[in-house]
């Protein structure tokens, strides 16, 4: 069990069809082992159940290497620039207590802001992103609308004023390989503008609307509990990056998914009350978020009929978990009507996605407008000459060129 697996996971062929890899490492047992670019090596939970596990067994697992006796990341954000440091302060990296305090400040301010409330602000960013298509006949999706929906969408979420949007786009638009150290370090300057910039947008009179995000978490308090503006900004720039990030991969990749299957494209545009389901099953196929952040092993323990050691490290292998044959029937097929779908997508646990009823309702709109507005959409080149990145834990395309009509 401690040898070290070797299996293809970040390569664009290894996203283009990840289902063969995705079987072998299950057919090797529930946890594997394997070293990771940049990361290192790590256990990874293969299973559905294993992956449930431990996403919910927080006392045997911390996000906090810290708590698991390790100073390696301390020892590291003490070298890093303090403007890099400080996103290490968001509530991910941190387990409870400290978690459920900012957790609590934060589902405050969601609360406030239904996604019902959302939808009509949504449409409107995709319509418009619409509109400037009507000229042309053969784009590209992923930079036209994939992209900039997400983006639009949690700029105004958070209160940043418009012109923001093509700021955000162009700092960090060099992040597209997180497998390779040189692309992060070439990434480095955009991140500290963006931290920078936050910063300013933060404070009272920075310029963020005043109905936004980014002023309510400044003024939220919970039995004299505040943010502090290091804790602000390291959420804000948490709230920014999950609320684009992700989502235009699953877009993406959702219409990508769709355009590749005529007969679930035609079954959802005769029958719209099939949506909430489609996106559901998007999220498990596509699985645009394939692992989870680390856990570390709290102590020494036996956990699935193995013996770890305090400080191991550990991932969820959410896309092997999403294609478990186990738990899901035909699991390789994609079927918009898929019910129950008990994905893990979103995660699990205390951790579980703050955004998901956000990523669904902008999913969903974004199919919805542009399939009624292009019905006749298609891919511009065949499904198997579509290109994928080379990324760790994220699912993401390159473009998605199609025609119109």
């Amino acid at each position: 069990m401690n040898e070290t697996r070797e299996f293809d996971i970040l390569s664009p062929g290894f996203h283009a069809d990840p289902f063969p890899t995705l079987d072998q490492m299950r057919a090797e047992g529930s946890v594997i082992h394997m070293k990771l670019p940049i990361i290192g090596r790590t256990w990874l939970a293969v299973t559905h159940a294993a992956c449930t596990a431990m996403l919910k067994d927080h006392d045997s697992f911390a996000r906090d290497p810290g708590n698991a006796g390790s100073k390696t990341q301390a020892r590291i954000l003490r070298v890093l620039p303090r403007t890099l440091s400080l996103l290490a302060l968001n509530m991910l990296g941190h387990d409870d207590p400290e978690h459920r305090r900012q957790r609590g400040l934060v589902d405050q301010t969601f609360q406030r802001r239904t996604i019902e409330a959302m939808k009509p602000t949504i449409a409107a960013i995709a319509d418009r992103l619409l509109d400037r298509m009507e000229d042309g006949t053969e784009i590209n999706l992923m930079t036209e609308f994939c992209r900039d929906l997400p983006l639009s969408v949690i700029c105004a979420m958070l209160g940043l004023p418009e012109r923001d949007h093509d700021r955000f786009k162009n700092w960090l638009g060099r992040l597209t390989d997180t497998a390779d150290v040189w692309a992060i370090i070439r990434a480095i300057p955009g991140l500290i503008r963006v931290v920078r910039h936050l910063r300013r947008v933060s404070r009272p009179g920075g310029g963020a609307l005043p109905d936004g995000l980014i002023a309510a978490l400044r003024d939220v308090e919970t039995d004299g509990q505040k943010l502090s503006e290091d804790e602000l900004v390291s959420m804000i720039f948490l709230l920014f990056g999950a609320g684009q990030e992700t989502t235009t991969h699953l877009i993406s990749g959702g219409l990508l998914a769709l355009l590749s299957h005529d007969e679930q494209r035609r079954k959802l545009q005769a029958d719209p009350s099939l949506m909430p389901t489609c996106v559901e099953e998007c999220l498990r196929h596509v699985s645009p978020v394939q692992m989870t952040k680390p856990r570390f092993a709290i102590r020494d323990m036996v956990w699935q009929g193995e013996q770890f050691r305090r400080g191991d490290m550990f991932a969820g292998m959410l896309a092997a978990a999403n294609c478990d044959p186990s738990k899901f029937e035909d699991p390789h097929r994609f079927d918009i009507a898929r019910h129950p779908n008990p994905h893990l997508s979103f995660g699990t646990g205390v951790h579980f996605c703050l955004g998901f009823q956000l990523a669904r309702a902008e999913a969903a709109i974004a199919f919805e407008r542009i399939f009624t507005r292009f019905p006749d959409l298609r891919l511009s080149v065949d499904a198997r000459q579509i290109k994928w990145r080379k990324r760790l834990g994220i699912r993401a395309l390159v473009q998605l060129p199609i025609l119109l009509r």
